[in-house]
């Protein structure tokens, strides 16, 4: 299955619409309109070092960054999932649950920043979601670390 941040900010699986995001300017944060829901997903912590994914004020699903430097998310979708980067000068990431590889996140192409996740096992499509999010954050956290780094040299 192929969860999808396309254009217009539409999320896909498998091609087909499934939610609508809209992003905010402020911090890391998006209302998304999954069938007649409309979930928050947020940044929390210091240094937005956990996510959220809340329903009319109830949090449903959570990621916490295991370091400040790191790039592994721990995602809790009902089972726990771990998102972390394929490799040291990779911008993919894996998804894996129990230690065993499941998906694979690229960006959806070379001049943007939308995610696109690959998965070998179904997720729920509000897990789907939250995962493609979370994937979201963490492609463009790294964008930003590269831009800032580079400036810095």
């Amino acid at each position: 299955m192929e969860y999808d941040w396309a254009r217009g900010d539409v999320i896909q699986a498998d091609g087909v619409e499934v939610a609508r995001a809209s992003r905010s300017w402020f911090r890391e944060r998006a209302e998304v309109e999954i069938g007649p829901e409309v979930w928050e997903f947020r940044s929390n912590g210091w240094g937005g070092s956990e996510l959220t994914a809340s329903l009319a004020g109830t949090v449903h699903y959570g990621a916490r960054r295991s370091g400040f430097l790191t790039s592994r998310w721990t995602i809790s979708v009902g089972d726990e999932l771990d998102l972390r980067t394929a490799g040291l000068f990779s911008s993919r990431l894996t998804l894996s649950r129990a230690g065993t590889p499941i998906g694979e996140v690229t960006r959806s192409g070379i001049f943007t920043g939308r995610p696109r996740l690959t998965v070998s096992e179904p997720l729920d499509t509000r897990a789907g979601c939250f995962v493609l999010w979370v994937s979201y954050v963490e492609l463009n956290r790294q964008s930003s670390d590269g831009g800032a780094a580079a400036a810095a040299t």
